[in-house]
């Protein structure tokens, strides 16, 4: 590693992937920033990752398989503590990168200011109807990374490339089974970061189960238990903000529709939510549902 060009660490989790985990790694490996390592951590895979992984010959490569299965929390501290980078980028391992992903994202991150410095791009969408387009907000418009994520952002790991120091400062929360990366966002904050916005898209993001994440009842209470681990670390209007974004979303979004306006305009007349953010969320939430019921007509499916 040289001052002019610095290793940068790509963090992989994987898990039961062995039909699409090449197809991730060749897009690290096809990077034009050469001065990379990576680490695919595999959480316990049942399947044949270890025999697919094997194959791969590229001495920047390291594979390490966990003992027991994380549900998903530990491949990317494990990932993040082995790194020797200066800098760490996350992927997904259904996930992908355009060639000069890191490239253009180092360029542009190490002409910001400090040392706590954590940058996200914009990103495509693969959907079964094609490519989306999915762009951020300027940052400068919100008060904190919370309120960016609340009214419409995204904090997608996939996009990430930040400061080794801080990312090893803070690692992700191994309890949480939701959130993970709102929850990564705001860790980030009370540790002292800088966050910039590089708006290119130079990830594509597998969103082709969308529907199916974001009107998921089951999934109600691991996302309780994430809003109750923040309830003190942000503000109330955010905390209530993300309740309804979350909560309320949840029935929107399914067939109990009434449940989620209830919560919103019980939070929006008891000045629980600011009116600018509950129009914002509004904004928001008629797009993805007009966004859903589309990809429910495609033709031919």
């Amino acid at each position: 590693m040289t001052e002019s060009t610095p290793l940068i660490s790509v963090v992989i989790p994987t898990y039961n992937r062995a039909d699409i985990i090449l197809k991730t790694l060749n897009s690290v490996l096809n990077q034009t920033w050469r001065n990379i390592e990576v680490f695919v951590v595999d959480d316990a895979s049942t399947d044949n990752t270890a025999e697919v992984m094997a194959s791969v010959k590229d001495e920047r490569v390291h594979f390490i398989q966990l003992a027991q299965n994380s549900s998903g929390t530990r491949p990317r501290n494990e990932g993040i503590e082995r790194s020797s980078g200066e800098f760490i980028a996350l992927l997904d391992s259904d996930d992908e990168w355009v060639p000069e992903k890191l490239e253009k994202q180092l360029a542009y991150l190490r002409q910001q200011p400090g040392k706590n410095r954590v940058c996200m791009t914009a990103k495509y969408n693969k959907r079964p109807e094609g490519m989306h387009l999915r762009r951020n907000k300027d940052l400068k418009k919100y008060a904190s990374i919370m309120e960016f994520l609340l009214l419409g952002n995204d904090f997608q790991t996939s996009t990430l490339l930040l400061d080794a120091a801080i990312a090893k400062q803070t690692q992700f929360d191994p309890t949480l089974r939701k959130h993970q990366d709102w929850d990564f966002a705001l860790r980030l904050q009370e540790r002292g970061a800088s966050f910039f916005y590089l708006d290119l898209p130079l990830t594509i993001y597998d969103d082709s189960d969308s529907t199916a994440r974001i009107s998921s009842d089951g999934k109600r209470d691991k996302s309780l238990i994430w809003l109750e681990s923040i309830k003190k670390r942000v503000p109330s209007y955010i905390w209530f903000g993300f309740y309804a974004k979350i909560i309320a979303d949840s029935y929107l979004l399914s067939n109990e529709k009434s449940k989620g306006i209830a919560i919103y305009l019980k939070l929006l007349l008891s000045r629980k939510i600011k009116f600018s953010h509950f129009m914002a969320m509004m904004n928001e939430r008629f797009k993805k549902l007009a966004t859903i019921t589309a990809k429910r007509f495609v033709p031919g499916k």
